[in-house]
């Protein structure tokens, strides 16, 4: 309904994309965090990899979700936008109504604690 109620902003093609990924994030996990509140989160925590040759070049999905549960919702989202979707600080900052230098931070701050588990979970 928030596409339909905005659409003058859909004729801005420069604006639009990084808006429809804010509206759309925003609604999962507004979606996500009231149903968790009522105990009805039935998200699945196991990330699927289709089967084939590349398989084992993927890192250890395990340790992946152990990582990133330990942050908050935005920096699992800046974290994923950035190093994932390969979106630029300024997309995400936008997306989440926040300044690129919070994003910057935020991703610093997870790169940095996201390598201390991981040295630690290999000793």
């Amino acid at each position: 309904m928030k596409l339909v109620r905005d659409m003058e902003r859909l004729s801005d093609r420069e604006t639009v994309l990084p808006w429809l990924y804010r509206v759309a994030m925003n609604h999962c996990l507004n979606l996500r965090r009231n149903s968790t509140r009522r105990g009805e989160d039935t998200a699945k925590t196991e990330l699927e990899i289709p089967d084939g040759p590349a398989r084992e070049s993927y890192p250890d999905r395990h340790l992946v979700q152990q990582v990133l549960g330990k942050f908050d919702e935005t920096t699992q989202t800046v974290a994923v936008g950035v190093l994932v979707d390969g979106l630029e600080h300024e997309e995400v900052a936008e997306m989440l109504g926040v300044s690129r230098r919070t994003v910057a931070r935020k991703l610093d701050r997870f790169l940095e604690n996201a390598r201390k588990m991981i040295i630690r979970s290999e000793t």
